[in-house]
């Protein structure tokens, strides 16, 4: 940590670190002129030094590829985010890479978050989540991938996780799989569906059962079920690899996912307590435990660079967002993330989420059986539990940073978002008297409907007026 702190004062603080603020894709480019040739050098994935294997691009390398909704977006101004943009936008390139270089390419679909800590303790692999591309119809404002899905079955009143469907069958988001790990039981029945039909695109398939979580006491029984599906999935990826693997490497890959895990929930900690970095790099920061961005090395080493900016900001009182902001926890990620810049300018700022990854977020414990803790930590799982599990997650996190209204950004289509929505909603009015702003999220724009726009102005006034 310190060595980073040390790179950033050495490289500029002055160039790259100016006064922590969210800046616009325009300022973007401006910052980015200012990293000096040699940090640029610097960054590599898969720990390569090649030229190749670069990732810290200037922005409107992404815009012009496809990514048109950065230019609408506001960013931290940091090098630390700018470093990890860079990263994450790279994403398609280094899954080719790690083909090209002769790893196996692992597409894990619907756990969100467990079976890639198994897979990538096998060497040589790199497990990703196809369900990740629901948000890049919206990235690239276009309708393509959910056009792709069309054609196959998958319509418009389907979740827009429907845009892996259409990724498999372009055979150009990610290379062909060498397997697909699908889970199926208490998982969300829209990607159910959109698994069934990416089977028919997939080398080899393996299907996990999820069981669901039905009260809040002792979940051995189901945690041993997982315990036997995991199993499975060593034993197939052994068959795959021609490797067997053992406990010490199942413990060193739990050590470097909770790694990562820790990173987060110190950065969360900062983010949502004291305001020292915003919701959308934020969002892209938890997501990175489901998969990390298919290079755990090179994200472990991108957080703690955001960490080292977060520790500072949070010691001298610099925050990028207002002190006086309203406080809004927020629950269902927004499939368009221009909804989250959106109400930051608008005055708010998110102290909580409940991003349907709670698994994700889970330390895992490294003092039982590898699989064990796997499957125990898995039990954390938003959506193989009930309603009420999701809303007294909202609620402690609501009272912890005395948050002033709860945001639900549904999914259209998405089975879970119709029954939970309301659900989660009633609870958290009832029981904390707090108001609830519900919708859903329309298709991919280059805008924010007015309607909707309305009706996020007309919520925070009325937060602002219970003050």
């Amino acid at each position: 940590m310190a060595s980073l702190k040390a790179e950033c004062r050495r490289s500029n603080v002055g160039h790259c670190d100016p006064k922590p603020a969210r800046v616009s894709f325009e300022e973007w480019l401006e910052l980015f002129d200012r990293i000096p040739d040699e940090l640029i050098e610097r960054y590599h994935y898969f720990g390569n030094g090649e030229a190749w294997s670069k990732y810290l691009f200037p922005p409107q390398t992404f815009a012009i590829y496809g990514a048109r909704h950065l230019r609408r977006l506001k960013f931290d101004n940091s090098l630390a985010a700018l470093r990890m943009w860079g990263f994450v936008q790279n994403e398609t390139e280094r899954l080719f890479r790690a083909r090209q270089t002769g790893r196996r390419v692992i597409a894990t679909m619907g756990d969100l978050g467990a079976v890639p800590v198994i897979v990538n303790s096998f060497p040589d692999c790199v497990a990703f989540y196809p369900d990740c591309i629901w948000w890049t119809p919206f990235v690239m404002e276009s309708r393509v991938l959910f056009d792709a899905a069309a054609e196959l079955g998958v319509g418009d009143a389907t979740c827009f996780s429907r845009a892996a469907l259409g990724a498999f069958s372009k055979h150009s988001y990610f290379p062909d799989p060498d397997l697909v790990i699908a889970s199926t039981g208490a998982s969300c029945d829209d990607y159910s569906g959109v698994e069934q039909l990416a089977e028919r695109f997939a080398r080899e398939m393996l299907w996990v059962e999820m069981p669901m979580r039905c009260g809040m006491g002792p979940t051995e029984p189901m945690g041993h079920m997982l315990v036997k599906e995991y199993e499975r999935v060593v034993e197939t990826m052994a068959r795959l690899t021609g490797h067997k693997l053992t406990e010490d490497e199942l413990r060193d890959g739990i050590r470097r996912a909770n790694a990562v895990r820790k990173t987060v929930a110190r950065l969360r900690e900062l983010a949502y307590g004291s305001g020292v970095v915003a919701a959308l790099e934020m969002m892209v920061v938890e997501f990175g435990n489901l998969h990390y961005y298919s290079d755990i090395g090179e994200w472990t080493a991108v957080l703690q660079h955001l960490l080292a900016i977060a520790e500072e900001r949070a010691a001298k009182g610099d925050r990028v967002l207002d002190e006086d902001a309203l406080r809004v926890v927020w629950v269902t990620p927004p499939a368009d993330p221009l909804l989250l810049t959106y109400v930051e300018d608008a005055g708010a700022r998110v102290v909580g989420t409940e991003y349907v990854i709670n698994q994700a977020l889970e330390v895992i414990d490294e003092s039982k059986p590898g699989l064990e803790a796997i499957a125990e930590s898995f039990m954390a799982a938003s959506l193989i539990g009930t309603s009420r599990a999701r809303a007294e997650s909202v609620m402690k996190q609501a009272r912890q940073r005395r948050a002033e209204g709860v945001i639900i950004s549904g999914i259209l289509g998405g089975s879970h978002c119709a029954m939970e929505t309301r659900l989660i909603s009633g609870i958290v009015r009832q029981e904390l008297g707090l108001p609830v702003l519900e919708f859903d999220v329309a298709p991919p724009s280059n805008e924010i409907g007015r309607q909707l726009q309305t009706r996020i102005d007309a919520f925070l006034e009325v937060l602002r007026s219970r003050r």
